[in-house]
C-alpha cells in the first residue's frame, strides 16, 4: 500500500532491477542522491491579528537526500535513506523534512529490510525498520516511523498489517518525538481490492494507544494539555478507479471516502481542587469524514482535466465528549488528486488545516503531458462545521475562536516540469507551488485580506 511521495520517484513496493538467477552475494542494486535547492516565500501566519510583529519570510534552503537499496539473500532486501538540509530561517517544509519547522539538520528517513520467503507469491514479504509509511490520498497515512509490517500484493489484492510507533524523530535538531505523538503505539491495515477490471475498492484500519503521561507532564508544566494519551480507533472505506494514479488515461474518474473515529482521549487542565494543581479529563470521541471527487478527461494529448472535491469534517460537542472527526496524526494532506504527476496539498497550499470541523469545496483543472510536464489551477471555499470549535492549521497560528462559519477560499497554482526524460536536462525538475489564501468572516475584519505561500524547488539526481 506504500505510494513513494517524491514527485519522481518509484514506489516502495516497486522491486528494484531483478537480480541474477545465480546469486553471488550482497548486491547494491539501485544507489542515487536526490539534491534540491527550494526558494520559501510565506505571509504572516497571525493574518495581522496577533502582537509581536508579522511573520513574513523569504528564504532559500537546500536538501540533499543519498538514497541506497541492497539484495543482501536471495530472499533479503534493505534500503538506506539520509537527508541533510539547511535553510536561511526557519521553515516549515514537511513533505521534505518531516517533524516541525527548522532552519537545519542531519537525518535518518529511512531504514528497514524486508524478507521475501514466506510463500511463493513474489510480492508477499515481512519489513521491520524505520520506512516511510503512506497510502494514496495522504489524509491517513504518510510520515517516517519505527514499524513491522506484513506486506501482500498481486494483481487484484494488495493489503499491509502491523504495528508502528515514533521512538524519534532521527533528527539532529529533533531527536526526540514531538510530545502529540510522544508514547503513542499505532496498528494499522489496508486492503484495496480491484474488484473489477480499473475499479478498485478499500478498506483501513488505524488504532492508536497512549501509554505515557504526556498529560501530567504538561500540566506540571504549568501548560493545559489537550488530546493526549489517546485511544482512537479510525476505520475507513473507499472506492474510485485509479483516481490518484497520474497515469491513468480514462475519460471519467470517481473517487469516493468515509471515515469514522471512535474511542476516548485524557488530557489534563488546572484546579486548584486536586493535588499538584491539576486533574485529568476523558473525553469520549465519535467522528466521521467523507470526501467525494469526480473528474472528466476533455482531451487527451495533452490530457486535459477538469474535476470538483467535497469533503466534510464533523465538528461538535462538550466537556464530556467530542462529535469532532480528527486525523491519525501521521498523514500529510497531500496527494496527486488534480491527477497530476506533481503532488498537491488537499485543503490549499497556503492554508493546510486539518481535516476536522472543516467542510470544503473544491474545484480544478490540470494540464500534463506525459512525463515531461504539468499544471494544476485550483480554487476551494472553506467552512467551519461547528461555530464553536476551532480550526488547527499547520501554517495558520494559534487555533482562534471563530466569529462565524466563512473561514474563507484558497487558489493554488501547482507547476512541474520533468526533466528525468529529457536528454539535454537529464534529472532535472523544476516545480512550482505556489498559493494564496483569503481569510473569511471566521476570523474578523482586522485579519489580513490575503495570506500566501510559495515555493520554487530545483531538484537534480544523481
Amino acid at each position: 500500500m506504500s505510494v513513494d511521495k517524491g514527485e519522481n520517484s518509484a514506489s516502495n513496493e516497486e522491486a528494484p532491477p531483478q537480480q541474477a538467477e545465480a546469486y553471488e552475494g550482497p548486491t547494491l542494486l539501485v544507489q542515487s542522491t536526490r539534491a534540491q535547492i527550494s526558494l520559501i516565500s510565506e505571509g504572516d501566519r497571525r493574518l495581522g491579528l496577533a502582537p509581536g510583529g508579522e511573520t513574513d519570510s523569504n528564504d532559500l534552503a537546500v536538501d540533499i537526500k543519498p538514497e541506497w537499496y541492497w539484495q543482501l539473500a536471495p530472499k533479503w532486501r534493505a534500503k538506506l535513506v539520509l537527508q541533510g538540509f539547511a535553510a536561511t530561517g526557519v521553515v516549515d517544509v514537511t513533505e521534505e523534512t518531516g517533524g516541525s519547522p527548522t532552519d537545519g539538520f542531519l537525518a535518518l528517513r529511512e531504514a528497514w529490510v524486508d524478507y521475501r520467503g514466506l510463500s511463493d507469491y513474489p510480492g508477499e514479504s515481512l519489513r521491520f525498520g524505520r520506512e516511510r509509511l503512506e497510502e494514496a490520498t495522504g489524509l491517513w497515512w504518510d510520515d517516517d516511523i519505527m514499524l513491522a509490517r506484513w506486506i501482500f500484493n498481486t494483481t487484484l489484492l494488495q493489503s499491509t498489517a502491523g504495528i508502528a510507533q515514533k521512538f524519534s524523530e532521527m533528527r539532529t535538531d529533533q531527536p526526540r518525538v514531538l510530545e502529540p505523538e510522544r508514547d503513542i503505539a499505532r496498528f494499522f491495515a489496508a486492503s484495496r481490492w480491484q474488484w473489477r477490471s480499473g475499479h478498485y475498492a478499500g478498506l483501513l484500519l488505524t488504532h492508536a494507544e497512549g501509554y505515557g503521561d504526556q498529560a501530567v507532564d504538561y500540566a506540571t508544566r504549568g501548560e493545559v494539555a489537550s488530546e493526549r494519551d489517546p485511544s482512537l480507533t479510525w476505520i475507513g472505506l473507499s472506492a474510485d478507479n485509479g483516481y490518484f494514479d497520474w497515469r491513468a488515461n480514462e475519460s471519467w474518474q470517481y473517487s469516493a471516502t468515509l471515515a469514522a473515529v471512535t474511542g476516548s482521549e485524557q488530557s489534563s487542565i488546572s484546579s486548584s481542587d486536586s493535588t499538584g494543581g491539576f486533574t485529568r479529563r476523558e473525553q469520549g470521541v465519535d467522528g466521521w469524514a467523507v470526501d467525494l471527487g469526480l473528474r472528466v478527461q476533455l482531451a487527451e494529448s495533452p490530457r486535459w482535466l477538469v474535476g470538483g472535491h467535497w469533503a466534510m469534517a464533523s465538528g461538535g460537542g462538550d466537556a464530556g465528549s467530542s462529535n469532532g472527526f480528527r486525523q491519525t496524526g501521521i498523514e500529510s494532506n497531500r496527494s496527486r488528486f488534480t491527477g497530476s504527476r506533481s503532488l498537491v496539498q488537499r485543503f490549499g497550499e497556503a492554508f493546510q488545516p486539518e481535516w476536522r470541523n472543516l467542510e470544503s469545496a473544491t474545484v480544478y483543472t490540470s494540464v500534463n503531458s506525459a512525463n515531461h510536464w504539468d499544471a494544476s489551477l485550483i480554487y476551494q471555499r472553506f467552512w467551519a462545521n461547528d461555530v464553536n470549535g476551532v480550526i488547527e492549521s499547520d501554517l495558520i497560528e494559534p487555533a482562534r475562536p471563530l466569529q462565524s462559519d466563512d473561514l474563507g477560499q484558497a487558489l493554488d497554482l501547482v507547476v512541474g516540469y520533468f526533466g528525468d526524460r529529457s536528454p539535454v536536462w537529464h534529472a532535472m525538475d523544476v516545480r512550482l507551488r505556489a498559493g494564496v489564501f483569503f481569510p473569511g468572516d471566521a476570523y474578523g475584519s482586522g485579519a489580513d485580506s490575503a495570506r500566501h505561500r510559495v515555493l520554487l524547488d530545483f531538484l537534480k539526481r544523481f
